[in-house]
């Protein structure tokens, strides 16, 4: 993507981290899922309220604008009909907590300061606007003791289609009752503050562009970067990461700044995070993707890439296997990746030990694992799993009487069968012995496997091999009958799985991603909502997300020695019926009279009301 503002002297002072760690890591499935989902939540929650004209997102516009320590980035398009064929989706339960997120939006952030976003913003607003959020440092110093980041300063950068309605709207908007109007000059830059007990709006015609800020310093940025400081397209890597995931129409698009997003996170966590432990956890120097909206969903391309001239370097090695072949067309979630002792040796490396970040521990596996199986992690299991695995949730057939629902499956591909078997063998002594589980030898479909029977008649288990050299256990129900040799219908097979982790008939284009990785798949409708998975506990409107969606899938692959791509797919209910956007506000009565700012050189005209 051009930077199409040019670089001009003076340039602020970078303050971008240099450290690099001294350690080889590849980017992992989960995380690009887990990022993706949360992104998918947060651009659609704001960018349903700026509705408007039609035209192609061009992101390139907005986030020129943008300092380039900005934490996160949204930009969504204003296609009118895109935002219709968007409130298609859902159910009426999440379209009602929807739209009062909608209406929340406009009374907190617009109607306090007079503003209406379909009178006073949609007549002149082009084709995207993009959202900018910021670090705030004084809020750094009040975090609570329960981790939770205070809120960043918020940037909002809307194109001007029509120059003299954007003008109006911003020169002769009318101060409300309980604000005060501050007119200061920054640069040459006329800067209107509205300010109240409850907050402050600051309001600039920059360039071809009105940015509204939560704060005046935050809109000097803007005026900074335009006046040719940094913006995010000077964010190393930025630009060949966009490009690798364009595509024709974008419907959002989303960067998170991870050095950024990790020094907030870890200076608002209760614990301390050491320099170097800091370093290590902000390797990666962003995520990025672009949304398209689908027939039965939403569709995100996104890429996440490493800060330049480190030491470490991913591995190319896509040898992602189809396990979905392997499982039943029933599975409820299944995971998997390419090398699980790389994996484990990643991960390791990147947490390190006293990491507050790191949501496991890895010593507390090593220990966990050892004290309840008898093996080494590393000697015993990991020296034998250097390719692919799979894990998976998988019903319990309807003909077995148990009170367990469903039961977990893991595989592994042995890169070494003969080690691997010395470790079950090992492992099936540990359980007979120190566990007093009954282990016998049995035969499911014809074909040879272990059984553990607990005396507690609760948690089953049983191991065998399926391919020659990929080895399986189930736990909890007995499920092995399933995938034993192998399914009667696969996961493969079944239509929703390949609608989430299929790309070839999205507008995207046919996936890039083969051979892959890894891959995520979540039956969302089967798990979540029926109430078969041991969340913790979700609010309504998680709640009220969860109910619109049907699915959930990702595939990724390693690019390069820096980059990592991935598709995300969330596959969305359908019911008739449209969103509603909230009602235009009550008419503010206009303030008598502005106050003017001592600071503010030359003295701009008043605003005519």
């Amino acid at each position: 993507m051009p930077n199409k503002m040019p670089n001009r002297q003076p340039k602020p002072k970078s303050k971008s981290n240099t450290v690099a760690p001294k350690y080889k890591q590849r980017r992992r499935i989960v995380v690009g899922a887990g990022v993706a989902a949360i992104l998918a939540v947060g651009a659609i929650g704001v960018g349903k309220f700026w509705l408007g004209n039609s035209g192609k997102l061009d992101t390139s516009n907005g986030v020129s604008l943008l300092p380039q320590d900005t934490l996160l980035s949204v930009s969504i398009s204003t296609d009118l009909e895109r935002w219709q064929q968007f409130s298609e989706f859902g159910i009426p339960t999440s379209r009602g907590v929807f739209e009062q997120q909608l209406a929340k939006f406009q009374t907190d952030f617009l109607t306090p300061y007079g503003y209406d976003y379909r009178r006073d913003i949609q007549p002149w607003v082009g084709k995207q606007i993009t959202l900018g959020y910021l670090d705030n440092p004084a809020a750094n110093t009040n975090k609570s003791q329960n981790g939770i980041i205070p809120n960043r300063q918020t940037i909002a950068i809307l194109p001007i289609a029509d120059r003299s309605a954007a003008q109006k709207s911003v020169e002769q908007h009318q101060t409300p009752i309980d604000a005060n109007l501050i007119e200061s000059n920054y640069k040459g830059v006329a800067i209107r503050e509205f300010k109240r007990k409850a907050g402050t709006m600051a309001v600039s015609i920059v360039d071809n562009f009105v940015a509204i800020a939560t704060d005046r310093a935050s809109l000097q940025r803007v005026i900074d970067t335009q006046q040719g400081g940094k913006s995010l397209l000077a964010v190393p890597g930025y630009t060949k990461a966009l490009s690798a995931i364009e595509i024709s129409r974008p419907f959002a698009q989303v960067y998170v700044n991870i050095p950024v997003a990790t020094a907030v996170a870890a200076a608002n966590s209760p614990e301390t995070l050491a320099a170097d432990k800091l370093a290590q956890a902000q390797i990666q120097q962003g995520i990025a993707a672009n949304a398209t909206l689908e027939t039965e969903g939403i569709a995100w391309k996104g890429i996440s890439w490493l800060k330049p001239n480190t030491k470490q370097k991913l591995v190319v090695e896509n040898q992602g296997r189809d396990f979905a072949a392997n499982l039943p067309t029933d599975t409820l979630v299944m995971v998997s990746g390419g090398n699980l002792q790389r994996l484990w040796q990643d991960y390791v490396r990147s947490t390190d030990t006293n990491n507050p970040l790191a949501p496991v521990k890895p010593a507390d596996v090593v220990k966990n694992l050892d004290s309840i199986t008898g093996l080494d992690l590393e000697s015993e299991i990991l020296n034998w799993s250097k390719g692919a695995f799979g894990v998976a949730i998988v019903p319990k057939p309807a003909k077995i009487d148990t009170e367990i629902g469903a039961g977990l499956v893991l595989m592994q591909q042995a890169s070494d069968r003969s080690v691997a078997e010395k470790a079950f063998a090992k492992l099936d002594n540990t359980m007979g012995q120190k566990q007093a589980f009954k282990i016998a030898k049995a035969k499911i479909n014809g074909q040879d496997v272990i059984n553990w029977t607990s005396p507690l008649n609760g948690i089953a288990a049983t191991h065998g091999w399926l391919d020659g050299n990929l080895a399986f256990i189930t736990l909890g129900a007995p499920v092995a009958g399933s995938i034993v040799p192998q399914p009667q219908q696969r996961l493969s097979e079944n239509a929703l799985f390949q609608q989430s982790t299929r790309w070839r008939n999205l507008s995207i284009g046919e996936s890039s991603l083969s051979p892959h990785n890894g891959q995520f798949f979540i039956d969302i409708d089967r798990t979540i909502n029926a109430g078969n998975l041991p969340l913790p506990y979700l609010s309504p409107e998680v709640k009220a997300g969860f109910q619109a969606m049907r699915s959930l899938g990702v595939t990724s692959a390693i690019l390069d020695e820096s980059s990592n791509r991935f598709d995300l797919f969330v596959a969305l209910k359908k019911v008739p019926g449209t969103a509603k956007l909230p009602a235009p506000p009550k008419v503010i009565k206009p303030s008598p009279k502005p106050s003017q700012s001592p600071s503010a050189a030359p003295k701009p005209a008043s605003p005519s009301n």
